[in-house]
């Protein structure tokens, strides 16, 4: 205390803090680095996705050297986002059906040939088609040719595991109706099919040809419209309803081949 009463301080002269807190940050970043080095050559330790480019996961069947799936067993896959199945000898006449497994997530399958070669032209010119989940999760594909490449869209932070399937579903040609979600084929050549739903709820549909995945309807009812799909000889139906909503769906009639008249018998 001074002689006027008044109290006076000095800064301190110890070691500076801020220096000493920078020099802890820098040895936990080496350690840090250390760490992930050591586990990422044990093989537990994932740095990145699958240490591809953002344009691998954008197209990756233009790639030459594509991240393969691995499988595991009885129709299982596993393997990072980007990563192909392939496939050969697949049933044409039937839709294969890929079904994540465990928590897995997969946005969307898109379908080329052998070494990435496009074989059925997608949404967008230069793009293979795109088959996106259907309501519980499940991706319907139909394929053009028996030997098949599915390039797997999954999470960009873990990998995915999917059972790959074939057939499965009912069948229907003439008229559908139900009060609950559903999935069936159908065959034929038409490309319309008159909706009414009726109750209170909604409803949406999806429609699957080898052109990929298309939503074509999603309303509350009462709906009475016709919705349409590209020409193709068998289309996947996935509706999904919602509360106390009745839905039906009926497709014209198959046209009957006319009769060859008799030939004329001359005496």
């Amino acid at each position: 205390m001074s002689a006027g009463g008044r109290t006076t301080s000095r800064r301190s002269t110890g070691p500076n803090i801020d220096g000493f807190t920078g020099l802890v940050w820098i040895i936990g970043l080496v350690i840090a680095g250390i760490t992930c080095a050591i586990y990422a050559d044990d093989g537990t330790f994932e740095v990145g996705a699958v240490g591809r480019s953002d344009d691998y996961s954008i197209s990756p069947w233009t790639s030459d050297d594509p991240v393969v799936a691995e499988e595991s067993g009885g129709g299982v896959y596993e393997g990072s986002d980007g990563a192909v199945i392939r496939l050969s000898g697949v049933d044409v006449t039937q839709p294969l059906v890929v079904s994540p497994e465990g928590e897995s997530y997969i946005s969307s399958v898109r379908v080329t040939g052998p070494r990435g070669r496009i074989v059925t032209p997608g949404e967008y010119e230069g793009d293979p088609p795109r088959f996106r989940p259907l309501a519980d999760g499940r991706v319907a594909i139909f394929v053009e040719q028996p030997d098949v490449e599915l390039w797997v869209d999954g999470s960009r932070d873990e990998n995915w595991r999917a059972r790959v399937s074939s057939g499965g579903l009912n069948r229907a040609n003439d008229v559908v109706t139900a009060f609950s979600s559903a999935d069936f084929l159908h065959i034929g050549e038409a490309s319309t099919a008159r909706v009414t739903v009726r109750g209170k709820g909604s409803v949406d549909i999806q429609i699957v040809t080898p052109q990929g995945t298309d939503s074509v309807l999603s309303g509350d009812a009462p709906i009475d419209q016709s919705v349409a799909w590209r020409d193709a000889p068998l289309v996947l139906f996935s509706v999904t309803a919602w509360d106390d909503a009745g839905w039906r769906i009926e497709f014209p009639p198959s046209p009957t081949p006319s009769a060859s008249p008799s030939p004329e018998v001359t005496p």
